[in-house]
């Protein structure tokens, strides 16, 4: 088992790399994933090298864009979807160069994200979405046909390219890839290269709001996954919490491949990532245990 923790764990602002990575530094892990939450800083890739000699991986908007932006490769709006392409190809020659393995990308929206949610009194982190929204199949187009390109880009530079599987209750049916269907539909239309992050909150979620069992799509999946993110919520937000003894997330384990198991975890700090890495090994441990 592969024990990572994504580089977004710290506070709830735009934190500086450098910072996360020196406080991550000596806890017990086998990689990291770089995250979403960074300050942009011209040498935020040095950084990198300078803090952290293990395995890392990239997500979405790592390294950030200088100018901030939402990255959107399913918008109807042409220079919203440009600019958003143009970013993740600049992502992965990052990873390429930082020798990272994986670049996980969120496969799009319906509705133009407007900001994050404010509610952190209850840890909502979704962000809010305009009222307006692309019909279905158009969006869904752009997001294969965005996807084809970044194919491309992330073989150029000796990158797997995966997406982020997606599902909320909070904001139901705005994000593409929530439903099995979809997958269905997306791997005939790209059977290969392709690969899924399977992040166990926004499925759990998806399951619930759309009435799928959970246990066959990560089973059916399991071949495509070459990532997992993991955190704690209450079964209704998308909480980011640190895992607690007996979380419901952890009974996917024994389904799961041996991929990197990533701790994705928002408002907490060392402590917490140090005890659930302990969790994730324990429950794992015991799991065997009682196999045998």
């Amino acid at each position: 088992m592969k024990v990572y923790a994504s580089t977004t764990f710290l506070g709830n602002r735009p934190t500086r790399l450098a910072e996360v990575l020196a406080a991550l530094g000596d806890v017990d892990l086998d990689g990291i994933e770089l995250g979403s939450t960074h300050q942009w800083q011209p040498d935020i890739t040095k950084q990198v090298a300078v803090h952290w000699s293990k395995p890392r991986l990239t997500h979405n908007y790592f390294p950030p864009a200088e100018d901030d932006m939402v990255l959107n490769i399913a918008s109807a709006d042409a220079e919203i979807r440009g600019r958003s392409i143009r970013h993740m190809k600049h992502c992965l020659a990052v990873a390429g160069d930082i020798g990272a393995d994986l670049y996980t990308i969120h496969p799009g929206f319906l509705a133009e994200p407007v900001g994050p949610s404010s509610d952190l009194g209850s840890r909502a982190f979704d962000f809010k979405f305009r009222s307006d929204s692309t019909p279905y199949d158009r969006a869904f187009k752009l997001m294969v046909d965005a996807l084809m390109d970044l194919l491309e880009t992330a073989a150029c530079h000796g990158v797997r390219l995966a997406i982020e599987t997606e599902g909320s209750l909070t904001s139901a049916g705005v994000t593409l890839m929530e439903q099995p269907a979809e997958y269905d539909r997306l791997f005939e239309i790209i059977p290969q290269g392709l690969h899924i992050n399977l992040n166990l909150a926004h499925t759990s979620l998806a399951a619930k709001g759309h009435g799928f069992d959970m246990a066959s799509f990560v089973s059916d999946m399991r071949n495509r996954t070459a990532a997992v993110e993991i955190s704690h919520n209450d079964g209704h937000g998308d909480q980011h919490m640190p895992l607690e003894p007996g979380a419901p997330v952890l009974d996917w384990l024994p389904l799961l491949p041996d991929v990197p198991l990533i701790l994705e975890f928002r408002c907490a700090d060392v402590d917490d990532i140090r005890r659930s890495a302990s969790i994730l090994r324990d429950s794992v441990s015991t799991t065997k245990a009682t196999r045998q």
